[in-house]
């Protein structure tokens, strides 16, 4: 029987399984999917390599279970921020907001890491259902207003997210983090409002001066 570090059996598991994906994680962010061998993540985590096997079928498993565990952790943070707006626009801002402080926080590193190329079906199927589910608190912001193009509104204030999240890998400083995160803000804010005021043509100001 293997030695417990852990006063029960059952967190001994959840701490070996945390220090794999802790270790898992900081390969793929260290030295890309390249580097990632049963070796090196029994290395990094502290246990017998052959111990894995008690935990995960394959390292394969535990990229799926890493990636999972970001993509869980980034919804439930841009929930959140939704839910404590103060109303529907808001919501919406919020939204882009979290999705972006946490893009330039570093999480979207982990996904750079691993192309979509090199994951299992399994995995590209899990991420997607996951992005779908960050997606869903947007279509619920979206809802609350009363919009007639909720569906436009929606494409076009994920359309600016996507965009500006993808350009978080090539941002150095915080100073641009910050500026692009308040542009990409008003931008969304911009197309709910002209949705909103019922703007007819491209003149058309939702804040008229």
């Amino acid at each position: 029987m293997p030695k417990i570090n852990a006063d029960t059996l059952e967190e001994h598991r959840s701490k070996v399984m945390k220090d794999l994906l802790d270790g898992t994680e900081r390969i793929l962010l260290s030295h890309g999917s390249r580097c990632l061998t049963t070796a090196a993540v029994a290395a990094e985590a502290g246990i017998a390599r052959n111990s894995i096997y008690r935990y995960v079928h394959s390292v394969d498993d535990l990229v799926e279970m890493v990636l999972t565990r970001g993509f869980e952790e980034w919804t439930a943070q841009v929930r959140a921020a939704a839910d404590a707006a103060p109303d529907a626009r808001s919501a919406v801002i919020a939204y882009v907001h979290s999705n972006l402080t946490q893009a330039f926080s570093g999480q979207h590193e982990l996904q750079q890491a691993l192309p979509a190329s090199e994951l299992t079906p399994s995995a590209r199927a899990r991420i997607g259902m996951m992005h779908r589910g960050i997606a869903a608190v947007l279509r619920d912001s979206v809802a609350a207003l009363d919009t007639s193009n909720p569906d436009l509104v929606a494409s076009a204030v994920g359309a600016l997210v996507d965009r500006a999240v993808t350009s978080s890998d090539t941002v150095d400083s915080p100073e641009d983090a910050a500026r692009i995160t308040v542009f990409t803000c008003a931008a969304a804010a911009a197309v709910v409002d002209a949705d909103l005021t019922g703007a007819t043509s491209v003149t058309d100001s939702p804040h008229p001066r």
